[in-house]
């Protein structure tokens, strides 16, 4: 789980806007119309300023959200019909040319990072039990268990060849969760774009992706808070296709002998990632910005702030000491 991006409230104070709770933007008052909908396992807003009439803008957004909770069915793992199921269980290849890209994204992700970012590590996830077991009864699993559960993972065993997912051993299995998120927001807002809609800001637990503005002169803005306290780490100003996603070491953890278990692991261990606290990723592919983000968690901040220098990306880095470090000195500014 990541954490919600919000707006600093002295900005929306100062500007008169009004806050939007769930949606984590602040918006002129009276001119954006909002609608929130369940899927993913989260909350998913869109706001979008109302241009083309209440009765319009309304019928897009319900459009976007039809397709997002299509896409949101086919990315499922518990679903048994998704294709993604159908491949975990079945051993049945995957066609479906969503999925497939997707598949195909996370593996040029897992390529770029060496590794960091991996679609084939629930069975570790699983043994956790970050997902299915409540804190108080979680404990660390014992190096045998993660050995084992280790043995059963690897991307470079997922094969896609001419739009078809398979794989290369039977005990390996695919979650596409770190990714999907980012590219449905992507297809919610190309959606939007069909509909006629020239600006808007989509949301879903810790993402965001906008395009447009807000109203004329005034940018989408989006705040990132502090994981550790009620601060704020930066203010980002977005006037264009641009997003946000941010990976954390708080929303799903516990706690043994002192030591803090979050649900971010390394691939290569099978253990928590321990070097970094949160890692924001600003770009305007939302595929890519959710992927990255957690694959940037795990190398770390040297290596994920070199990464991001070498590569012209936006990326806000909080060490596990709480430093806070960017790759550009000034990430609020978006890139045209």
């Amino acid at each position: 789980m990541k954490k919600t991006l919000v707006l600093l409230a002295a900005l929306a104070a100062a500007l008169g806007w009004a806050y939007a709770l769930r949606s984590g933007a602040f918006t002129p008052k009276g001119k954006i119309i909002k609608r929130t909908r369940f899927m993913m396992n989260t909350l998913c807003t869109i706001q979008v300023p109302n241009d083309l009439g209440a009765r319009a803008t309304g019928a897009a957004i319900e459009r976007a959200f039809d397709r997002m909770a299509e896409l949101d069915k086919k990315f499922s793992v518990t679903n048994p019909e998704s294709a993604v199921y159908k491949f975990n269980h079945d051993r049945a290849p995957i066609t479906d040319p969503d999925v497939a890209a997707v598949a195909g994204t996370a593996l040029e992700v897992s390529r770029a990072t060496g590794g960091a970012f991996d679609i084939t590590v629930q069975p570790l996830v699983d043994l956790w039990g970050f997902y299915t077991t409540s804190a108080s009864s979680q404990a660390v699993p014992s190096p045998e268990k993660i050995k084992a559960a280790l043995a059963k993972t690897g991307w470079r065993r997922i094969i896609l060849k001419d739009g078809r997912v398979t794989a290369a051993d039977p005990e390996v299995r695919l979650d596409l969760g770190g990714i999907a998120k980012g590219y449905i927001l992507g297809e919610g807002a190309k959606a939007l774009k069909a509909a006629g809609v020239k600006s808007a800001l989509l949301l879903t637990g810790g993402q965001v992706q906008s395009f447009g503005t807000a109203a004329p002169g005034l940018p989408w803005k989006v705040g990132l808070r502090n994981p550790r306290n009620d601060g704020y780490v930066a203010s980002l100003p977005f006037d264009s296709e641009m997003g946000v996603a941010t990976a954390g070491d708080y929303e799903r953890y516990f706690e043994a002998g002192g030591v803090r278990y979050h649900h971010i692991l390394d691939p290569k261990t099978g253990y928590p990632a321990r070097k970094t606290m949160s890692v924001s990723v600003i770009t305007p592919d939302p595929a890519w910005a959710d992927a990255l983000d957690t694959a940037l968690f795990v190398l770390g901040p040297e290596r994920a702030l070199a990464f991001a220098r070498e590569r012209g990306l936006d990326v806000i880095v909080i060490d596990a000491a709480g430093k806070i470090q960017t790759s550009r000195e000034n990430p609020a500014r978006n890139k045209k």
